[in-house]
């Protein structure tokens, strides 16, 4: 059998494989699979100018930064209050060193406002900067503040019951008692509400739940 001969004079050989233009069937390309389980539907895109919808969630997505209004509020009110207790510190001391006697209430005031001081000044300090800690101890301080004085308006009152005027004295102490709860239950209910919890809660850096961490600069 002889083959056929090209212009050189030369047989040519028999060619192998797929004839010239066509390709071979792996270099095909293969249209993509969905995984099973997934829903069939066709990808519609966006009318001209407008813009491709949001992914609705999942990984990457970061948590929404909560109102702090109530938090800042309720640290301004409490560091206010560590101030007036660092006032009533200083009141009590000038009073035990400018009479001399033992008076146990002054003693007990010193004592009070100076845990009020730490607690209030670390729980206003502290919800600025997201500590929950902090909400606890201005939630503490404040619910102290308020014990405190009720239990000093009624022990004023029984130490004064029988004297003369005693009963407009009395009167006194229970309405400035009661002008001076105004700001520490302020204070407590803000600290206790749930925008607060949120804030003190939320961390800038930390993904939501199902997310993945955020990407680190180089």
């Amino acid at each position: 059998m002889t083959y056929p001969q090209n212009p050189q004079g030369q047989p040519q050989q028999p060619q192998s494989g797929p004839f010239p233009g066509q390709q071979y069937p792996a270099s095909q390309p293969t249209p993509a699979q969905p995984y099973p389980g997934a829903p069939q539907q066709p990808f519609a895109p966006p009318a001209a100018g407008q813009p491709y919808p949001a992914y609705p969630g999942g990984p990457g997505m970061y948590q929404q930064k909560p109102n702090g209004a109530t938090a800042i509020i309720a640290g301004i009110l409490a560091i206010i209050g560590g101030i007036f207790a660092i006032i009533s510190v200083i009141v009590a001391v000038v009073a035990i060193s400018a009479i001399h006697v033992t008076v146990w209430q002054l003693y007990a005031s010193i004592v009070v406002n100076a845990v009020l001081v730490g607690l209030l000044f670390f729980g206003g300090i502290g919800l600025f900067l997201h500590k929950p800690a902090a909400r606890l101890c201005t939630i503490i301080g404040c619910g102290l503040v308020i014990v405190y004085t009720v239990l000093s308006g009624i022990l004023a009152g029984v130490m004064t019951a029988g004297y003369s005027g005693s009963a407009r004295l009395l009167g006194a102490g229970i309405g400035g008692a009661l002008i001076g709860l105004i700001p520490p239950i302020a204070t407590l209910v803000l600290a206790i509400v749930k925008p607060t919890a949120d804030w003190v809660n939320y961390r800038p850096d930390a993904p939501a739940q199902g997310g993945y961490p955020a990407p680190q600069g180089w």
